[in-house]
Formats: C-alpha cells, sequence, structure tokens
C-alpha cells in the first residue's frame, strides 16, 4: 500500500512539473515617473503640468467633503429608495480625463506619473493661479528602467527636466 501510494505522489508531481512556465511575465502594472525643476523665481507658480500626446497632467487637491451623499427621501419610509445629493456647486471642476497625475515635492520639484506609459516627448509649462502660462517648454524624454526586468518592464524615471522661469 505504501509503495502505491509513492508511485500515485510521483505521478502527481511528474504530470504538474510543466506547469510552472519560465518566462512568464507576472500580470501587473507599474507607473513611470518624470521630475520637473523649476529654475528661478517661483513665487507666481501655482501649478506645473506635463502634458503628453495632448493630455495635460492633473494635480489632485485634498478634500474633506464627499462629491456627494446619500440621504433618505423627505419623508422616510420604510422601504423607500435613498436619493442622492449633488455635490456643491465647485465641488467638481469638470476638468477632462488625464492618464497623468503631478504633485508638488517642494517649491522647486514637482513629480508626474504616467501609468504604463513612456512617452517620447511633453510639453511641461508653469502656471499662475490665474491659469497664466509663466513658461513652457517641449522636451524629448529619455526613460530609464528603475525595476521590473528588460522581459517584462517595469517602472522608469525620466529626467530631472528644467523648466526655466
Amino acid at each position: 500500500m505504501k509503495r502505491l501510494w509513492v508511485r500515485l505522489l510521483l505521478i502527481l508531481v511528474s504530470g504538474t512539473a510543466g506547469c510552472a512556465t519560465p518566462g512568464v511575465c507576472p500580470a501587473i502594472g507599474w507607473s513611470n515617473s518624470a521630475t520637473v525643476v523649476l529654475d528661478g523665481p517661483v513665487d507666481g507658480v501655482d501649478t506645473v503640468q506635463f502634458c503628453p500626446d495632448g493630455a495635460c497632467s492633473i494635480t489632485p487637491q485634498p478634500t474633506t467633503a464627499p462629491k456627494s451623499t446619500i440621504a433618505p427621501g423627505p419623508s422616510a419610509i420604510p422601504g423607500q429608495a435613498a436619493t442622492a445629493v449633488p455635490a456643491a456647486p465647485g465641488a467638481d471642476s469638470g476638468s477632462k480625463y488625464s492618464p497623468y497625475f503631478g504633485k508638488k515635492i517642494d517649491d522647486r520639484t514637482w513629480q508626474f506619473s504616467a501609468p504604463m506609459n513612456a512617452p517620447a516627448k511633453a510639453t511641461v509649462r508653469a502656471l499662475a493661479a490665474s491659469g497664466e502660462v509663466l513658461a513652457a517648454r517641449e522636451v524629448e524624454l529619455t526613460w530609464t528602467r528603475v525595476g521590473g526586468s528588460e522581459q517584462c518592464g517595469g517602472p522608469s524615471t525620466a529626467g530631472p527636466i528644467t523648466l526655466s522661469l
């Protein structure tokens, strides 16, 4: 009986040995990043944008209020559906979708993410609070992989990109 179990175990193990396929990449994603460094007086700079492929980055603003809340109808009746209360005016800027996100690291340094994308060119620009373009520059981007593998790819960085004000 013991020999039968050993044989069954050997058959099972030998039958699954080829299931682990070497060279297959894991199904994961990553985000590439580009850094922009401002050169000159930064007092009037409100935001910096990274604009490849005609889509400029957005800089998410922290919020303390939800965009909408769920509240019961005017007379709470058991079984009555809840109604959505619209967000306060101005809570949603109506901004166009962008796959690029930016964040301010310090007064001179901004970092941008490009999820699963490594564009060859971009325009970087500094904007005043009024939306006035203070400086803009088109750049060719060189990406350097900083993780993953040559076969499967992985996160890359570009920059630093200098923008003179």
